[in-house]
């Protein structure tokens, strides 16, 4: 579930002819842009446990709260993100009258709600965050978080082989393997155990195909798609998994 920390306030617009809506910003997870999305409609959220089969309508008892303003209920709504123009959901935490301002909002044009501050907001479907593990190698942790973004987004194919030819070699150099060219490292990896057979056909594959990709900007989204994963799960086993081990060992 995505955290988001937004900023809360409310004016009054005097200009009835401007198009007043709820907004707030977060992170859009179709996309993956930073924008402003606008609400739609907003309402209380409710849930009740359902009676069993045999308790029926029996011994359903009726709880009494007393709510003032201030009093915090969940909500949700629907929205639109203005970049990509996809639906998404927001569930979220006010209190009663923060609820009845965002409502305002949505529906009276004289109102102009920007931002909220509530416990907790929570946008579905859920942002897939790129994998971001401290334990990978300092020098590869931002370009492999942007190529993962990257087959998010669907961008250029060529430019992310490339990435993932560079991410892998750096990462052979930081597990020792620092003689010769890519070839032989990779090698030198699968002789000494670090890669299996087919992790070792898979490295092959990035490395000639990112010289394909540098040299005839030929190269398909599948390919992309399928390096970044391979990458993903070379450096779980290679820099992650060693770490989780020893600590559970200590």
């Amino acid at each position: 579930m995505t955290e988001s920390v937004i900023q809360f306030s409310k004016s009054l617009i005097t200009s009835e002819e401007e198009v007043i809506m709820y907004i707030q910003k977060v992170k859009c997870p179709h996309c993956l842009h930073r924008t402003e999305i606008t609400i739609k409609e907003v309402t209380e959220y409710a849930s009740r446990k359902p009676a069993t089969e045999n308790m029926l309508y029996v011994n359903q008892g009726v709880q009494v709260t007393i709510q003032d303003s201030k009093s915090m209920v969940s909500a949700y709504s629907t929205a639109l993100c203005n970049e990509c123009n996809k639906p998404l959901m927001i569930a979220f935490e006010c209190n009663i009258g923060e609820l009845v301002d965002i409502r305002k909002a949505t529906h009276d044009k004289k109102w102009l709600l920007t931002g909220l501050q509530p416990a907790s907001v929570k946008v579905y479907p859920e942002l897939k965050l790129p994998d971001d593990s401290p334990h990978y190698p300092e020098k590869i942790r931002a370009v492999f978080t942007e190529l993962q973004e990257d087959v998010q987004l669907g961008r250029t194919a060529p430019r992310i082989i490339v990435g993932c030819r560079s991410v892998l070699e750096v990462a052979l150099r930081e597990l020792g393997f620092e003689k010769g060219n890519l070839l032989s490292r990779i090698e030198q990896a699968r002789e000494t155990g670090i890669l299996t057979e087919s992790m070792k056909d898979w490295a092959h594959r990035i490395r000639m195909n990112g010289n394909e990709a540098v040299h005839e900007l030929e190269a398909s989204d599948e390919q992309a798609k399928e390096f970044v994963a391979f990458l993903r799960l070379f450096l779980e086993i290679t820099f992650v998994l060693p770490v989780r081990i020893k600590e559970q060992q200590q």
